[in-house]
């Protein structure tokens, strides 16, 4: 038997958005008591919040000539910290600290093991693919933009020696 048919609503809507924006508790250490609080659903709009953020940091690095990411594993688990950041009670500890507590406090989490377990038990592969899907797709937009520009500047630079001959 199928649902009958019914227009959207802001109710719908809101509904919709308060089970993505509901978090759950995670237990880290049953010995320690320890716990987390974390979104199993990763919304649109805090990856697109990581994202920035990644970026932000990206630049920050290069322009303080800072001794991270210097290669591809660094920034991958730079940003899969990004995540637990993100879709953890870590963001509320993390927002106004700077750059260099977010790497120490990613080489903690790994130093303890919580690392791992956050992104194999806590979080589901599906919602972390998600994130580095999108990352994937801003990036190409990126430096599709990149190309066209050099083309463009490439463009310009062709008519200037014309122009001056």
């Amino acid at each position: 038997m199928t649902k009958r048919e019914t227009k959207l609503s802001l109710a719908d809507i809101q509904k919709n958005a308060d089970a993505l924006n509901k978090k759950q508790k995670f237990n880290i250490d049953q010995e320690q008591g320890k716990f987390i609080y974390f979104y199993p659903k990763f919304s649109k709009r805090k990856i697109t919040i990581l994202i920035s953020e990644l970026a932000d940091t990206i630049e920050y690095v290069q322009r303080n000539k800072l001794d991270f990411f210097q290669n591809d594993h660094e920034l991958n688990n730079y940003i899969l910290f990004l995540i637990i950041k993100h879709f953890t009670d870590l963001q509320t500890e993390l927002k106004d600290k700077p750059i260099e507590t977010h790497f120490a406090t990613m080489n903690q989490l790994v130093d303890i093991g919580w690392y791992e377990v956050f992104l194999t038990e806590m979080f589901t592969m599906n919602e972390i693919s998600n994130v580095l899907e999108e990352i994937n797709k801003r990036l190409n937009i990126s430096f599709k933009y990149l190309e066209i520009e050099k083309e463009f500047f490439n463009i310009l630079q062709s008519n200037v020696v014309e122009t001056t001959k």
